[in-house]
């Protein structure tokens, strides 16, 4: 007898308990999907419309309080408010559903409203709000709270930017020049035709190894200090687009063979070649003299000569000299200038 009373004792108790749990736990507590719209903004003050539905097919009743709260956890947001007009017609029905009774400024705002009359079930609600805020970038969350029936939810809204990361970088300017030998395998600034004889053509030769990530390329110019000549006696010049015969006198660049790789190309592969200037793209060419002149460029994009040695992403000048047998004696000499100038 004695275990059964104690077994209805402790019935008792978790009953009391029970009913005391019911009595404040809220009835048809359900989370909502808010929306705000816009849901991002740089213009202030902004008519912000704030939505939702109800997950069941119930209404608000009269005397309901819809409580909007805004509020950002920004630390520089600026002092920001907000207002709406006194009737708010919540579920579009054509009638005045809710009163406008508060608002206040500052790190957060906290908007009441009462149901007057009781909406329609399994609608959209909507209530807009003029938002004033700051130039700071910022997130707002819009967060909504009903009393009967209770419904929670919270979107935000975006201003400023405060939603986005501006990633930055720099890349330095690079722009690299030398002159190589025709192998590729080491520096040079020398050029020897050797000895010349009437019965042979004689030439020699160099690579201008040429780099830069300048967007629109690089352009080289040449120009010679004075004629291929002695100090009293003068080589003539060949012809453009002439040619070298063993016998006839004549001094020039006997070809060109530009770069055909190292260009970027649109898809950022560097495999486009440079472009040879006229008149320097003929069989031969005059080296010219106290102008300069383009001699190779690519104006495209940047170019990458690379670092191994390369016989296609650089450009090969050979210079030849012929002699007849009336070609005053000496040592003959000339200085060629290459310069090389980035489009950045």
């Amino acid at each position: 007898m004695k275990k059964l009373k104690k077994f209805l004792s402790r019935i008792g108790i978790l009953a009391m308990v029970l009913s005391y749990f019911v009595g404040v736990a809220p009835v048809g507590a359900s989370g909502v999907t808010v929306t705000v719209s816009p849901t991002s903004s740089s213009s202030s003050p902004q008519s912000v419309t704030v939505q939702w539905s109800r997950s069941v097919a119930t209404s608000y009743t009269t005397g309901t309080t819809i409580t909007i709260s805004i509020a950002s956890p920004s630390v520089n947001t600026s002092t920001f408010s907000v207002s709406s007009t006194s009737a708010i017609d919540l579920d579009q029905n054509g009638l005045p559903d809710t009163l406008f009774t508060s608002t206040s400024t500052g790190s957060q705002v906290n908007i009441s409203f009462t149901v007057s009359t009781t909406t329609s079930a399994n609608t959209v609600f909507a209530i807009p709000i003029s938002f004033t805020f700051g130039a700071t970038p910022a997130n707002y969350a819009f967060s909504v709270f009903t009393s009967n029936p209770v419904d929670f939810g919270s979107a935000l809204l975006y201003t400023n930017g405060g939603n986005q990361v501006n990633v930055t970088a720099n890349v330095p300017a690079s722009l690299s020049f030398v002159i190589r030998n025709a192998a590729d395998t080491a520096d040079t600034n020398s050029c020897a035709l050797g000895t010349l004889s009437v019965g042979s053509v004689s030439s020699c030769s160099y690579r201008l190894r040429i780099a830069t990530n300048a967007m629109s390329g690089f352009s080289a110019s040449i120009v010679a200090n004075h004629d291929f000549a002695t100090g009293s006696a003068t080589m003539t010049n060949i012809g453009a687009g002439g040619s070298f015969t063993a016998g006839t006198e004549a001094y020039g660049i006997q070809t060109l063979t530009g770069a055909t790789t190292g260009g970027r190309s649109a898809s950022g592969v560097f495999t486009q070649p440079v472009v040879e200037a006229t008149p320097f793209n003929a069989d031969a060419s005059q080296v010219p003299i106290s102008t300069p002149q383009t001699f190779i460029s690519y104006v495209d994009s940047s170019f990458n000569a690379g670092t191994s040695p390369s016989l296609t992403s650089t450009s090969l000048v050979t210079h030849a000299a012929a002699i007849n047998a009336g070609t005053p004696a000496g040592n003959y000499s000339q200085t060629i200038t290459y310069t090389v100038t980035a489009s950045f």
